[in-house]
């Protein structure tokens, strides 16, 4: 049927079947955009959870579930056991009572402090030998006693050698002229005067001398007044002193702590507080002693009411049964269960096990999870997404990906998307260049032209110099009488099968060459996606274009001028699909030719071009409109070369 349309010309109208396509993609995008989205994740995510076991199992227990058969029933159950025990009841009897409260104040008070001290001071060693002391002999008790071992101190020091030879020292008949002595350094000048007159030096100028010199000299002065004080009697005391045995006695304890501490000691046994302190000791009963006033102090605590109180108390079977079970785990235990059971959590979990099961099953989190997944799975859009997400008419978006697009939308042509001239003519030296058989000379962009969101490729009528490419003499410089352009993808988009389509309306002059082509590394294999002069021929080339009989062509023409006609008229949508094994050409989606023959089998670009190839009297400048230019590979061979 699309054969015999197609050889009437019977096309969908342009804008009708575009606006199909575009409708059709943008619902198609919508639905791989609704399949990423929150929305469906979290449909798929409850669609999941109800469909699971565990999901039906908890349901399958929401509606079998008993009280009786629960943890918490046991748990009650062992609460009311626990709580009927008769330990338990008296813990807490006594643990709320007033005598507890007043024990365990009294406990902390400073009387029971001083009765626990009290008795323990009446246990200890000390008050016994108190007591025994109290009742010896008067002698006995003052050997004793500190003051005794005191006197015994000092009698010890009195007697010693080092305090016997210091006062025998000072208090011989020569001290005060030891000291004197001393004190005027003496000893000093003595040692200086002797160490003179005996010198070689003193006796050699005493031995210059005559007598009478000698005598008025003053080396006889000092001569006599060493002699004076060898034969003064302080100084023969100093020297007997100096010599005498206690002397080194006298240098250790001369004004020293220690000679301190014994004259202190000395002066408090000698005095009238030592008799008094000794005859107190000796004459001292049990009754005068800090430990009696201890023991009466304790009588008194030991009868009084809160002390008699408190050790009744602390003796109880009461206080026993609580101090048994306090901080018990059989307390902790029944204290966690009485927390659990008078619990909100309890309660609520409680009632929730006395429900009838369908009311359970009404109330409970899963059948709000079943609410939301059907309510979920009966809206809007989650029932068009299902409806149509696997619908065969969107087949073709889901194996097709687009690799090219440009809608002309931008204003001025896309330099990294199109070339504006011949790519070997770009590539080699950088200039535009045409073929033999083009009577116009194709610029670098300057026939382009964008205009609400389409582009213009213009022929115009108009002289340029400019090079041209001969089979025979390769590139040479000629006289062009027109001008026009051309756009290729050869830098930006070079592919290997897929599906590649153009909206183009074609100039209505038969004499001009508009074209929607294809080509690789060489001028052969070609595509004509749809060329249009005289004709409307769409096909393909192949062979070795250096031996012009080996070239082959398959491909559909329409040569009425009333089938050309049509195409100048408005847009229409020309489409190649190439496959490895086949080419199908397209017109508004209308099948109008394929092949299996010289399918090529490497990578290729696009052209679009305007242009002649003879000269013409129609009016110029004419315009070839292209609105759009689109690339597809087919998912399977995305990235094949």
């Amino acid at each position: 049927m699309a054969g015999i349309r197609a050889l009437l010309g019977l096309f969908p109208k342009t804008g009708e079947y575009e606006s199909q396509r575009i409708k059709l993609e943008e619902e198609y995008f919508e639905l791989l955009a609704f399949k990423n989205s929150k929305e469906l994740r979290d449909f798929h995510k409850l669609e999941a959870q109800i469909s699971s076991d565990e999901f039906l199992q908890k349901k399958k227990e929401i509606l079998s579930l008993r009280y009786s058969q629960t943890d918490d029933f046991q748990k009650e159950k062992q609460f009311t056991r626990l709580s009927r025990k008769s330990d338990i009841k008296l813990y807490y009897k006594t643990k709320n009572s007033d005598e507890l409260k007043r024990f365990q104040e009294f406990e902390k008070s400073k009387d029971l402090k001083t009765y626990h001290e009290l008795e323990e001071y009446l246990d200890s060693t000390e008050y016994a030998e108190i007591k025994k002391e109290a009742s010896l002999p008067a002698r006995q008790k003052f050997a004793k006693s500190d003051l005794a071992r005191t006197l015994q101190q000092h009698i010890q020091l009195k007697r010693s050698a080092k305090i016997v030879g210091y006062y025998r020292f000072i208090k011989h008949k020569a001290y005060d002229h030891y000291l004197r002595v001393i004190e005027e350094r003496i000893p000093e000048k003595v040692e200086d005067l002797d160490k003179t007159v005996n010198s070689s030096e003193f006796r050699q100028k005493l031995a210059s001398m005559n007598r009478a010199e000698r005598k008025v000299s003053s080396e006889q002065q000092k001569i006599n007044e060493l002699k004076n004080i060898r034969k003064s009697g302080e100084y023969r005391d100093y020297l007997k002193l100096a010599g005498s045995t206690n002397l080194n006695y006298y240098k250790e304890l001369h004004n020293s702590e220690e000679l301190e501490l014994f004259e202190d000691l000395d002066k408090f046994i000698n005095s009238d507080e030592f008799k008094r302190q000794r005859k107190e000791i000796e004459t001292r009963s049990f009754k005068d002693t800090d430990a009696y006033g201890r023991l009466e102090q304790f009588k008194t605590l030991k009868g009084s009411e809160p002390i008699r109180f408190y050790f009744k108390f602390k003796a109880s079977k009461e206080l026993k049964n609580y101090n048994s079970l306090l901080n018990s785990e059989r307390i902790s235990s029944f204290e966690e269960l009485e927390a659990y059971v008078q619990s909100d959590e309890f309660k609520k979990f409680k009632a929730y096990c006395l429900m009838a099961p369908k009311k359970r099953w009404f109330e409970s989190q899963e059948y709000e999870i079943l609410r939301d997944y059907e309510l979920k799975k009966k809206s809007e859009k989650i029932t068009w997404y299902f409806k149509n997400i696997d619908h065969k008419r969107f087949n073709w978006h889901r194996i097709w990906t687009e690799t090219f697009h440009d809608d002309f939308s931008d204003v001025k042509l896309d330099n990294r998307r199109w070339l504006t001239r011949y790519y070997w003519g770009e590539k080699n030296f950088k200039e535009s260049y045409s073929l033999s058989q083009d009577k116009h000379f194709v610029t670098n962009g300057q026939n382009l032209n964008i205009e609400n969101n389409r582009l213009h490729i213009i022929t115009r009528k108009e002289q340029v110099k400019g090079a041209s490419w001969h089979p025979e003499y390769g590139f040479i410089t000629r006289e062009f009488g027109y001008t026009s352009g051309l756009i290729n993808t050869a830098n930006s988009l070079r592919q290997k099968y897929g599906t590649f389509e153009a909206k183009i309306r074609i100039h209505e002059n038969k004499d001009l060459l508009n074209a929607f082509w294809m080509v690789g590394t060489k001028i052969l294999p070609h595509i004509n996606i749809m060329k249009a002069g005289k004709k409307l021929v769409l096909g393909n080339h192949w062979g070795d274009p250096t031996n012009l009989e080996s070239i082959k062509r398959t491909g559909q023409k329409y040569t009425s001028s009333r089938s050309r006609k049509k195409f100048t008229i408005d847009y229409f949508i020309y489409t190649l699909e190439w496959l490895p094994g086949k080419l199908t050409w397209k017109i508004n989606g209308i099948e109008v030719a394929s092949t299996t023959r010289g399918v090529p089998q490497e990578s290729m670009y696009l052209v679009i071009s305007s242009g002649l190839q003879k000269h013409v009297d129609g009016i110029l400048p004419a315009d070839m409109e292209i609105d759009w230019v689109r690339c597809f590979q087919k998912n399977e061979l995305l990235g094949t070369e």
